[in-house]
C-alpha cells in the first residue's frame, strides 16, 4: 500500500485545477485578422548528403529551401538538385534527425548603429534587417567531402566570389558554413 500523501499536497492540485479550470473558461479568442506570419515562398530540392552513403552514392534527401535565398543563391550554386536523381528515392529531412550541411549569410550595414534593449544594455548591429539567409549546401553530383565543400563556399563569399556583392553588401556582412551532423542511427 502506498504512502500518504500531506495534505497540502492535495490543496496544491486542487488550487491548480481550479486556476487552470478558470484560465481556460476566461481566456481571451485570439486578435481578429492575427494569422502566422509565414517564412514566405519556399521551393522542394533535393540535398545529397555528406555523412550518410547508399552503398557508394550520396543518400539524397528531400527539403525545402525559402525561394528570397534562392535568388541571391541559386539551387545550382548550393549543389542542390531541382529533381529527383533516377533510381533514388529520397527520404524526406525532416524526421531523419539529419542537420544538413547549410550556409548562413546576411547583409552588412554600411554603417553599423547602436541598439538599447529593454534591459539598459546596448550592442552593436551590424547587419540590415530580413536580410538572414540560409541554404542546403552539397554537391549535386559525384563523390564529394567536407574539402570540397569549403571551396565551394569559397567560390561563392570569398574574396572574388561570385555572390559575394549581391549577398554580403559592400562591408560588415558575414557568411558561415555549417557541415551535417546525424546520429549513428541515420547512418546505417
Amino acid at each position: 500500500m502506498g504512502r500518504a500523501r500531506p495534505a497540502w499536497y492535495y490543496e496544491r492540485q486542487a488550487r491548480e485545477a481550479q486556476a487552470r479550470q478558470t484560465f481556460l473558461a476566461n481566456r481571451e479568442p485570439p486578435a481578429p485578422g492575427g494569422t502566422i506570419e509565414s517564412r514566405g515562398a519556399s521551393t522542394d530540392v533535393f540535398y545529397r548528403s555528406l555523412l550518410i552513403r547508399d552503398g557508394t552514392e550520396a543518400r539524397v534527401f528531400k527539403t525545402q529551401a525559402r525561394a528570397e535565398a534562392l535568388t541571391i543563391v541559386s539551387a545550382a550554386q548550393a549543389g542542390l538538385l531541382t529533381a529527383a536523381p533516377a533510381n533514388t528515392t529520397p527520404q524526406p529531412i525532416r524526421g531523419s534527425g539529419v542537420k544538413p550541411t547549410r550556409i548562413h549569410w546576411y547583409r552588412g550595414a554600411a554603417t553599423p548603429t547602436r541598439e538599447r534593449s529593454a534591459w539598459n544594455t546596448s550592442w552593436s548591429k551590424y547587419y540590415q534587417e530580413g536580410t538572414h539567409a540560409s541554404l542546403p549546401f552539397s554537391r549535386a553530383t559525384g563523390v564529394f567531402h567536407a574539402a570540397d565543400l569549403v571551396d565551394a563556399f569559397n567560390g561563392l563569399f570569398g574574396a572574388s566570389g561570385s555572390v559575394r556583392a549581391q549577398a554580403l553588401g559592400a562591408q560588415n556582412g558575414r557568411a558561415h558554413i555549417t557541415f551535417e551532423r546525424a546520429p549513428f542511427s541515420a547512418q546505417t
